[in-house]
């Protein structure tokens, strides 16, 4: 049985691409792009998105349209 690059590159891909689209859904971010985006970078994109999480997280605070849930 031979190993292949291939395969374990598509699979890295679209399990970055599900489990960035699930982290863009719980913090409120576009799903589908973050999603896209994880599937063509893999787990590239993960200082791509934290850096817009912390973004958008700044935008909400400046506005003070902010709600912590415990």
């Amino acid at each position: 049985m031979q190993f292949s690059w291939l395969f374990m590159l598509v699979l890295v891909s679209i399990s970055s691409g599900i489990l960035f689209g699930f982290a863009a859904y719980k913090h409120g971010l576009a799903v589908k792009r973050w999603g896209c985006v994880g599937c063509i970078l893999g787990p590239l994109t993960y200082p791509l998105f934290s850096t817009h999480k912390r973004l958008a997280d700044i935008k909400v605070w400046q506005h003070g349209c902010y709600k912590i849930e415990g």
